[in-house]
């Protein structure tokens, strides 16, 4: 299973990569899902450690109860898939934009 996930975490990526190179909307949508993920984690992340300030409990053991949420996992994966995607795609546009005089 370790295999699989890594192997995940290298192609889709490049995948996306490709796909945004190609189609432009693809893009566009995902930097639409990043940003929307980045506000589901943080309201999540936000409100328990409210909750656990509220409750006045010890915030270093209590804030990793946050790991349980499977949405903040998801936008979390997410993140963890668009962070490299973004590297390649700007790759992509400077191999696309070498040898050309800058504006």
């Amino acid at each position: 299973m370790k295999i699989v996930l890594v192997a995940a975490f290298i192609a889709v990526p490049f995948v996306m990569a490709g796909l945004a190179h190609r189609y432009r909307v693809l893009g566009t949508a995902f930097h639409l899902l990043a940003v929307l993920g980045f506000f589901v984690a943080g309201s999540i992340f936000v409100s328990v450690i409210y909750d656990v300030i509220k409750q006045g409990a010890e915030l270093t053991t209590q804030v990793h109860a946050v790991f349980l949420y499977p949405t903040f996992r998801i936008a979390g994966a997410y993140a963890g898939l668009y962070f490299p995607y973004r590297l390649l795609r700007e790759l992509l546009l400077h191999l696309d934009n070498k040898g050309r005089r800058p504006i």
